[in-house]
């Protein structure tokens, strides 16, 4: 003859936290939808996002000022999520664009001036403003 002992505290049941349905109080997984209630639940970590409407402020704000682009480049590039990176690269590069496309310009007007042989009017005569009647 087998007795079989079973203890009041294993026999009850609980109701399930992700489906509402009834299930043995000491299973580990609900067996309707799968709930694990071997880890307790944890809160979802606070994620920093940066809007799509910031990132084109971001943009154009570097374009158009590239020295303060540099500064914001850097700044957002420093930190650890890949979003901010990115958005940092982004940034440098745009500062970058209008420094070279400047220097390109401004050096090749001083070569177009130099082969010319255009010369700055050191003695104050500016030929082509004197009026000769």
């Amino acid at each position: 003859m087998v007795i079989i002992l079973q203890s009041t505290a294993t026999t009850g049941s609980r109701n399930c936290v992700s489906c509402g349905r009834s299930i043995p109080w000491d299973a580990n997984v609900c067996p309707y939808c799968g709930h694990d209630f071997r880890h307790p639940p944890t809160p979802p970590a606070y994620v920093e996002k940066i809007s799509e409407g910031m990132k084109i402020l971001l943009y154009l704000v570097s374009f158009f000022i590239p020295i303060i682009g540099l500064i914001i480049g850097f700044i957002y590039y420093s930190k650890q999520d890949p979003e901010f990176k990115n958005v940092g690269k982004t940034c440098i590069l745009l500062a970058l664009i209008p420094i070279i496309v400047g220097i390109v310009v401004l050096s090749a007007i001083l070569m177009g001036i130099l082969a010319l042989g255009w010369t700055w009017p050191w003695d104050g005569s500016w030929a082509f403003l004197s009026t000769a009647a």
